[in-house]
Formats: structure tokens, C-alpha cells, sequence
């Protein structure tokens, strides 16, 4: 059996049921899924100063990981950062050598192959400047737009929940008029459980970056796939960290 961890970065336990329950429905029948979230950090990742925190805190899911007893028997084949800012990536890939996918990275790669243009719908306008960088990284400029629906990310929970799914299908359809998308990216991991529906509705794909990232992670892992030392992501050299984060320094 493969073991692939799916870690939400922010505190929202709803969450991280949500994307765990949708990892472990598309998985293969010898894949186990692990769907956690970090101990401390923000409820929600909303814009670049919750991204700060919430990577401290999804860098301790890791380390804990990979220092467990059993990643000696049963080592753990990959790792879903679940969240649209793809939080903490880069590091994460400098602490293990599994595989590590964020999931506008995913997404992306995914809706390339069955769209020419798409368009990414994210809750709030904070997040469309950092998403638009990411687009940018992974080369998808020229043909992805980013839109915000105008609600929280946590609307996506409980009382608000319908609102919220009315106010994101009201943008998606302006990006399929307007901005001749294609095909509709949702740019939160908590939007996971919708997918199916808005496809139906809109009648074009839908790109879910939960089951993006968790199907390419478990391919990967399939594989036998590693994340390269040659360079960017090679093991951090020894050094003394201070203060809180004494505990994260690197051992070389």
C-alpha cells in the first residue's frame, strides 16, 4: 500500500475532512490517504501575510512525517499542500524527498490539457494578485485569467455555503462570456466537494485542485518519482535557528 499525506496549511478542520474525504474517494484501492493540518496557524489563507504563517505551520506537518517511525517500513509517497496559494511549496520540497505538488500547480498542468484558455475563480480579490503571480511561475499566462467571486473562503462552510456556490457560479459564467475561458480552475481547496455540480451546470470542465494534485501526486508515487537535491531544492545546510523556531533548524 502507498501512503500520500494531503496537508491543509490553515486550522479549518471542515477543510481538511473535506479535501480528505475527496483524496481518499479518487484514490486507488492500495493508496492510503492521511489528511492533516497543522497544530498552530491562520483559520482560512486569505493574501500573503496568512501564507507567511501558514507555511511554518504545514513545514511542521512535514517534519513530524518524515521523522515517524514507520517512514522506515512505509514511507510516505508524496505530499498534497491543500490550498490554491500552493503555501509553502518550495520549502516543503527541501525537506523530503517525496514528491511535493501544490494545488494551483495541478490544476493548472490539468486544465492546460483539455482547454486552450480557462480561467481561475477564487473567493477573494486579495488572493487574485498572488494567484496571478502563480499563474506567471508556471508559465500559464497566456492563457489563464483570475477572477474573485466577492466571498470568504470559509463561506464555503455551513450557513453560507449556497450563497457563496451562487456567487462563484455567477463568476464563472462572466469568465466563460467575457474572458472566453474554456474551462473553470476553483481556486480553493474548499470549493473541492462542488466540482461535479458546477461541471453539469456550466457544461464545461472543472477543474478541482484537490483531485488534480491528488491523482498527479499518487502517479508520482507510482512511479517511484523523488524531488531532485541537484539544486534549488537540496537538503538545507546546517545552521542555528533562533527564538520560536529554534526547533526547525536544520540538521544539515
Amino acid at each position: 500500500m502507498s501512503r500520500i499525506a494531503v496537508i491543509n496549511p490553515n486550522m479549518s478542520t471542515g477543510f481538511t475532512k473535506k479535501v480528505g474525504e475527496q483524496a481518499q474517494r479518487i484514490v486507488g484501492p492500495t493508496t492510503q490517504v492521511l489528511a492533516l493540518n497543522p497544530t498552530f496557524g491562520p483559520d482560512s489563507i486569505e493574501g500573503y501575510y496568512d501564507e507567511a504563517f501558514a507555511s511554518v505551520g504545514l513545514l511542521s506537518v512535514i517534519r513530524e512525517l518524515e521523522a515517524a517511525p514507520e517512514q522506515e517500513s512505509d514511507p510516505i509517497g508524496g505530499y498534497v499542500v491543500a490550498c490554491f496559494d500552493d503555501t509553502g511549496v518550495d520549502a516543503a520540497r527541501c525537506l523530503t524527498g517525496a514528491p511535493v505538488l501544490g494545488l494551483c500547480e495541478a490544476a493548472l498542468r490539468m486544465a492546460a490539457a483539455v482547454s486552450s484558455r480557462f480561467a481561475i475563480v477564487t473567493p477573494m480579490p486579495v488572493s487574485v494578485r498572488p494567484l496571478e503571480h502563480l499563474v506567471s511561475k508556471y508559465g500559464a499566462s497566456s492563457q489563464c485569467v483570475v477572477r474573485a467571486a466577492g466571498v470568504r473562503t470559509l463561506d464555503f462552510e455551513g450557513a453560507n455555503a449556497k450563497a457563496a456556490y451562487t456567487a462563484l457560479k455567477k463568476q464563472a459564467e462572466i469568465c466563460l462570456a467575457d474572458d472566453y475561458a474554456e474551462a473553470i480552475v476553483l481556486g480553493c481547496a474548499g470549493m473541492t466537494d462542488i466540482a461535479d455540480r458546477l461541471t453539469e451546470e456550466l457544461g464545461v470542465p472543472v477543474i478541482d485542485g484537490v483531485s488534480a494534485a491528488v491523482k498527479m501526486i499518487e502517479a508520482m508515487a507510482f512511479l517511484g518519482l523523488r524531488t531532485s537535491k541537484a539544486g534549488a531544492y537540496a537538503k538545507p545546510p546546517f545552521k542555528a535557528y533562533h527564538g520560536m523556531f529554534a526547533d526547525f533548524a536544520p540538521q544539515g
